[in-house]
């Protein structure tokens, strides 16, 4: 999940008249773990929310068909999508942690890339299609081929889904009619998603081939080449793409020319995503720990020695890192850990808004929790 512009909701209301006599698919019944088996398995401590500044909302319990699990979670608003490895999404309702719908848009060899959600609809894509479902009733509205096979995430700008292909295009899908906009072709394949900087979107293929271009000219603003592709997602801000590199270095560049603002040397790989926040690049590196740096000059601020993982956002001024088996709570200034506590069972978190959100949880067996923040 990204910061988007809004869809224009008419435009794709009228491509979705066009649609509708694709038939719509249900999914079968839930199998396997019984709900209260499924929330007997993710063991919430109260007292450890308390100090990271949250309590226990609710538990969801989307549809997960038996030997599939957790693909993505994501909210949006007033419905958090969740979306099984086997392709079921599921739309909770946010206020109450309520299941209202399940749909399976697409058999089980389908791959899925990502998702969003504008206005009425929720939109699917997968390496081949775009699936646009009703968020009310979770039913198939309406379904559209991409030109060639997706490999990444998409941003929606307008009425265009910008995707990376397998072929190097970084491809601009217009939904209004359901066909490709424009494309710019690289070396190699996305792998990882674009990300957006003001209008300018950006990536960099397999091959270390960088690209920017500006979605309302679609005209490049400028390509530059790295050493290997990258070795987790970028990160961006509204003027700069930032690339954890497999080439041992974390770069950043301009987005309006593509030239290189830094460059950052590490002993090996980065394969953590960072995470920008308020003029800040946080990464965390294998041989060090998480790092800030000043995002326009690449200077380190601190280094976290011993603490790993990934800003998820931020609570009464202090970042939480997730690492994939506990929270902390870190300072700002300086990097010391305040607070941790241990998750069992998580498989995924995020925290919406970044800045003193609601967290969401997601357990390997499927079960969406929430907290919220406490005063």
């Amino acid at each position: 999940m990204r910061s988007i512009r809004q869809l224009t909701v008419s435009a794709c209301l009228i491509s979705i008249t066009t649609l509708l006599a694709v038939p719509i698919t249900g999914c079968k019944a839930p199998k396997g773990l019984t709900a209260n088996e499924r929330g007997d398995r993710l063991p919430i401590v109260h007292s450890d929310w308390r100090k990271m500044g949250y309590r226990w909302d609710w538990n969801a319990f989307p549809v997960m068909l038996i030997g599939e699990g957790p693909l993505r979670t994501e909210p949006h608003g007033d419905l958090v999508i969740f979306q099984e490895t086997g392709g079921t999404i599921s739309g909770i309702d946010d206020q109450v942690g309520e299941t209202i719908w399940s749909n399976k848009p697409a058999g089980d060899l389908t791959k899925f890339t990502g998702m969003d959600r504008r206005g009425n609809f929720v939109f699917i894509a997968s390496e081949s299609e775009l699936f646009i479902l009703d968020t009310q009733t979770g039913e198939l509205v309406g379904r559209q081929s991409f030109e060639k096979l997706i490999t990444t995430d998409m941003i929606l700008i307008g009425d265009i889904a910008v995707v990376g292909s397998a072929s190097g295009e970084l491809m601009g899908h217009y939904l209004v009619a359901g066909v490709k906009a424009w494309g710019h072709d690289q070396p190699g394949t996305f792998e990882a998603d674009p990300v957006l900087m003001g209008n300018i979107v950006g990536n960099v293929t397999s091959t270390g081939n960088v690209i920017c271009v500006d979605t309302s000219t679609q005209h490049q603003t400028g390509l530059n080449q790295i050493y290997k592709g990258p070795g987790a997602q970028l990160a961006a801000s509204e003027t700069m793409m930032f690339v954890p590199s497999l080439d041992q270095s974390l770069y950043a560049f301009h987005a309006h020319n593509g030239r290189l603002a830094w460059r950052h040397l590490t002993p090996s790989p980065v394969t953590d995503q960072p995470v920008y926040h308020d003029g800040v690049l946080y990464c965390s590196f294998p041989d060090s720990g998480l790092t800030a740096f000043n995002a326009e000059t690449g200077d380190i601020l601190w280094v976290s020695e011993g603490q790993f993982g990934r800003v998820i956002g931020t609570r009464h001024g202090r970042l939480l890192v997730w690492d994939g088996q506990t929270l902390a709570a870190i300072d700002p200034q300086r990097g010391g850990v305040l607070d941790r506590i241990t998750l069992t069972n998580a498989q995924q978190i995020t925290e919406s808004p970044f800045v003193d959100g609601n967290i969401y949880l997601t357990s390997h067996e499927g079960v969406v929790a929430k907290f919220v923040a406490t005063q």
